[in-house]
């Protein structure tokens, strides 16, 4: 398994979407700079060539119609910030009252959402490698980064034109992976003698992996209008893939939710033992169903007929003739868990439909706009500093002040536009954020000056050093949306390369970008404390949302998706996903700010894992067949909604008793589930007694 799974790893990488993006990326950046550096040209190969570099990042994975208003919007803003800030470089403090504007401006771009979040960011990034280049003829400098921008999204815009739906194919094998990975780790709550306690936090990391996975696919998928055309077969296809990795990932969080008592039920016998290595061979169909996903095309081969996985499914039924009959329910829950994920996985194998009728009825009634992320787009609410995006644009924009202050305190270099470019690049409006950042830039720009110091010892030909900086450039693009500590070891040495094969003085350039580099990192760390914006201080209202979005995704549940409208039924779901999840990652991010030592993170933690406990046992009410509205205990649901939104409704006594008996006889009926909700609550309550308002 580990030969294989390394081998496998490093296939998907190179035949995936990463390294093929890099490897057209880096054939349109360094095409025409060959061909107008040959042609005697040198301005018009730094301009298209620098213009096609920085509008690539801007490319991120969409549909057609979303890519273009990228392309558009990119263009136009990459051009006029380079006529702007070539025009006013002759004027020192014109520049810098010009930048520092621009840095203001170009943050305030995330008021209108994620994808002009990062044009912006880039134009700011633009403004410091037009600072850098100093082009003596702005005009013409300008329509040379115009020209790069043009000539690359050209060449990105035919690609999907060609292959529309493989970014969608490779975000649902990715879905798929992460879901693998979950379901191994589900494997290991079977294992008596791995720690719930750590297993629970593996299982929630996991869990907001593949929530992320779930919304890229969302994203990509909902608001492509030519794959929701309901005349469009492939889009179609498509839509219901996505509906049934949903639906996977439910079953994934079902497979049973109280594992304490599974394992002391199970104590004696190889049922464990069973039930989690047919966990594990599911794990690995799901891996292998990923190889085969990008695909439109369906293969042959089902679950059922994996010789290994019907031997161990045969010899746990056969296990539970001997078990009594508080054993034998949890056994054959778990076997109709693992039978449902079986069908699932089935179902996308073969590229099967549900019924026309039922996808009629699902594409009537469903409103699948609200189930796309939106982008905030009033900039008069965000003109406060009680905007995070505000208190962000002003802490940037004064970063920059400074480092203009300090550049004329300092020997003028040409690169020092360097410091600003680390600004850039490591800032970010959390401290966490901005911490990992700093670390992951400094380790990759050391490791890079080594690794160039080491090429430029050995190698002394332009031409090959030149080609390894190409080579360099392919790393920086294949890693940047994977590991950002390797693309910046990659991109290091190109830079160093190239600048040095062009220019010459390899000392001083390696000298700058080091001093510069640090110095970046240095100003955006103490910056931070300047109109900060810390997690630590949100957790109470991250906690309070995702309590009501649990306590609404049970009453969903309880009056059972029949008798509600679809979109209610899945919007409930989502939230309280998406919400459960932004609760980890303020958890995450405050274990890393200055005050983290005043913060009782085992109360925390505590929250987070009852919470995602709660919500599988909610699902697991949600895809019951044998639920019923009427079935569920109101006193039970008062105890919940008390112990959830901290309010005496209830003695705590008196219910804590009917939850104890529920509990140890566990018939995975409605009332059980709910007592064991309700028991859990109670923990929440504990746990969450430092957090309330």
């Amino acid at each position: 398994m580990g030969k294989n799974s390394i081998g496998s790893t490093i296939s998907y990488f190179f035949l995936g979407e990463y390294f093929s993006d890099a490897l057209r990326t880096t054939i349109t950046v360094v095409l025409p700079i060959m061909l107008f550096f040959y042609l005697g040209n040198p301005e018009a190969a730094k301009g298209i060539g620098v213009g096609a570099l920085l509008i690539s990042l801007t490319d991120l994975p969409d549909n057609r119609l979303n890519k273009l208003k990228t392309a558009l919007s990119s263009i136009i803003v990459f051009f006029a910030t380079t006529l702007v800030v070539s025009s006013v470089l002759d004027h020192i403090y014109l520049t810098a009252v010009v930048v520092v504007i621009a840095a203001f401006s170009f943050s305030m771009f995330a008021v209108y959402g994620q994808k002009l979040s990062l044009i912006g960011t880039m134009a700011l990034i633009v403004c410091t490698f037009v600072m850098g280049l100093h082009p003596e003829r702005p005009l013409y400098f300008s329509s040379y980064i115009l020209l790069g921008g043009v000539w690359y999204y050209i060449i990105s815009l035919i690609q999907i034109l060609i292959r529309p739906y493989r970014s969608l194919h490779h975000a649902i094998f990715e879905c798929l992976m992460s879901s693998a990975v979950f379901l191994n780790a589900k494997a290991k709550n079977y294992d008596v003698g791995i720690p719930l306690d750590l297993q629970q936090k593996e299982a929630i990391k996991l869990h907001i992996k593949v929530n992320q996975k779930h919304e890229l696919i969302r994203n990509l998928l909902l608001t492509d209008k030519y794959a929701m055309n309901p005349d469009n077969p492939k889009g179609q296809l498509l839509l219901e893939r996505a509906r049934l990795l949903i639906d996977l990932y439910e079953q994934l969080n079902a497979v049973h939710y109280d594992y304490a008592l599974v394992r002391k039920t199970l104590a004696t016998g190889p049922s464990l033992k069973l039930i989690a290595s047919l966990i594990e061979l599911l794990a690995k169909e799901l891996e292998q169903l990923g190889r085969h996903v990008r695909s439109a095309k369906a293969y042959k081969g089902e679950v059922a007929n994996n010789i290994e996985y019907y031997q161990k499914r045969l010899m746990l039924l056969q296990e539970m003739e001997r078990l009594n009959e508080t054993q034998r329910k949890i056994v054959l829950k778990v076997v109709s868990n693992m039978n449902d994920i079986v069908r699932i996985i089935e179902m996308i194998r073969g590229n099967e439909r549900r019924p026309e009728k039922h996808l009629q009825e699902l594409s009537g009634s469903i409103s699948y706009p609200l189930f796309v992320t939106g982008d905030r787009f009033s900039i008069r609410e965000h003109l406060t500093l009680k905007s995070p995006i505000f208190r962000f644009s002003l802490r940037l924009a004064i970063c920059f002040l400074f480092g203009f202050l300090l550049m004329w305190q300092l020997e003028p270099s040409k690169y020092s536009y360097w410091l600003f470019l680390t600004l850039v690049i490591v800032a970010r409006p959390k401290f966490s954020i901005t911490w990992k950042r700093n670390l992951q830039r400094l380790k990759g720009s050391l490791g890079g000056v080594v690794i160039g110091l080491i090429i430029i010892y050995f190698v002394k030909s332009p031409a090959v050093l030149l080609s390894f900086s190409v080579i360099f450039l392919l790393g920086f693009y294949a890693f940047n949306r994977l590991n950002y500590t390797i693309s910046v070891l990659c991109i290091t040495p190109a830079v160093i390369l190239t600048l040095g094969s062009y220019q010459g003085h390899f000392d001083h350039i390696v000298h700058d970008r080091i001093i510069f580099t640090v110095l970046g990192c240095v100003i955006a760390i103490f910056a931070t404390y300047l109109f900060p914006i810390w997690d630590s201080r949100q957790l109470k209202e991250k906690i309070s949302k995702a309590t009501k979005d649990s306590l609404h995704y049970l009453q969903v549940a309880i009056e059972r998706k029949e008798n509600l409208d679809e979109n209610i039924s899945r919007m409930a779901r989502k939230n309280a996903n998406l919400s459960l999840s932004a609760l980890s990652e303020a958890i995450e991010s405050a274990s890393q700010e200055p005050m983290r030592k005043h913060i009782d993170f085992n109360g925390l933690y505590g929250v987070q894992s009852t919470i995602y406990q709660i919500n599988a046992i909610i699902t697991s009410i949600y895809l019951s067949l044998n639920h019923k509205p009427e079935r569920a205990d109101p006193l039970l649901l008062s105890q919940i909604v008390s112990n959830l939104s901290h309010e005496d409704v209830l003695k705590i006594d008196v219910v804590s008793e009917v939850n104890i008996i529920d509990i140890d006889h566990d018939d995975h009926s409605t009332r059980q589930k709910l007592a064991h909700i309700a028991a859990l609550s109670f923990d929440f309550r504990r746990f969450s007694a430092g957090f309330r308002d």
